[in-house]
């Protein structure tokens, strides 16, 4: 599906420069994130997540310059190639850690906040561990947070988009993941609906994360919060899922 500025901007809201400018992009060359991808964006989380993050954090005060400016645009794109290195098995998590820190580092605003990031991504205790989603699966993206890094803003701004981040991706993810069930039970690979245990406990910790995650999507920008709410309820109803959920 071809995703349109107009598409973007009135279905999720997002700020029409920010749209134009990823609508209009060419697939970086020689990225495995984008290999054999004609077009820049796509109806996929780990597409469509970059001008819907680049909106929020351009509304949680993010000047919007420096979020469409080589620096923080090519920081993460060599993340995504780094990213798809480590998913298709050509280098290991750590490699992948090293390597997207080395990224980062030359255009680097925060070092503290790049330290606070590198520990999350070890496991080890961090400032946004207890920022995390409590679903292991919902976290195969988190390469990506080091491109923040390489925009400039006071503390309390940092905070506040990793908490949007992880709304965002997360939401974003389930919707993959509802749709993966069937095959990711047969393959193993990662499924936050699996790893839940797909039982009514574990349905109801979804539920509220996902409540959660809009709640505070809304607050900054309400068009693409009841988006993605229209998405996951209309994803939710598959037959898989109507035993466990009530969507009423």
């Amino acid at each position: 599906m071809f995703l349109s500025t107009d598409f973007l901007t009135v279905h999720y809201g997002v700020d029409a420069r920010i749209a134009k400018y990823f609508v209009d992009r060419d697939p970086p060359a020689g990225n495995l994130y984008w290999k054999d991808k004609l077009l820049y964006l796509r109806f996929e989380p780990g597409y469509i997540f970059i001008p819907l993050i680049v909106d929020i954090l351009f509304k949680n005060g993010f000047d919007r310059d420096q979020l469409l400016s080589s620096e923080f645009i090519n920081l993460m794109e060599g993340i995504g190639h780094v990213s798809a290195l480590e998913e298709t098995n050509r280098i290991t998590e750590a490699e992948a850690i090293a390597a997207c820190y080395d990224l980062a580092v030359p255009v680097c605003k925060n070092e503290q906040f790049l330290q606070d990031v590198t520990r999350l991504l070890k496991g080890e205790e961090s400032k946004y561990t207890s920022f995390k989603t409590g679903f292991n699966a919902l976290h195969r993206g988190d390469l990506f947070l080091y491109s923040i890094a390489a925009l400039s803003a006071d503390e309390a701004a940092y905070d506040t988009a990793v908490k949007y981040w992880f709304a965002l991706i997360s939401s974003l993810l389930l919707l993959d993941d509802a749709e993966d069930v069937p095959a990711d039970l047969k393959s193993g690979d990662a499924n936050a609906f699996i790893e839940s245990g797909m039982d009514e406990d574990g349905i109801a910790r979804i539920k509220q994360l996902v409540k959660d995650n809009l709640q505070l999507i809304s607050t900054t920008n309400k068009a693409m919060a009841l988006r993605l709410d229209k998405q996951l309820v209309d994803m939710l109803k598959k037959p898989h899922f109507q035993h466990l959920l009530n969507l009423q």
